[in-house]
């Protein structure tokens, strides 16, 4: 998530994500004329040797961790 983005700066901040593989999947309108940008990734593929490691090193979402901890630092603040 990227917040607080210029509504002038939105095009520039998509386009150098965008380079670095971050696909934009929502915008929401934030406060005066900023906006909160949300990106998302492919989960990179995991080598494994071992079938019991593979949990372990299960692949995660960006997108998806950066939610949650913007959820928890949102509920820490009421």
């Amino acid at each position: 998530m990227l917040s607080g983005v210029w509504k002038k700066s939105v095009d520039i901040e998509i386009e150098k994500l965008g380079l670095e593989g971050w696909e934009l999947v929502a915008v929401l309108p934030g406060k005066e004329d900023r906006r909160e940008l949300y990106f998302k990734r492919p989960k990179l593929p995991v080598e494994s040797s071992d079938d019991a490691d593979s949990a372990k090193n299960k692949p995660t979402f960006k997108f998806t961790d950066d939610l949650r901890k913007a959820f928890r630092e949102g509920l820490e603040e009421e």
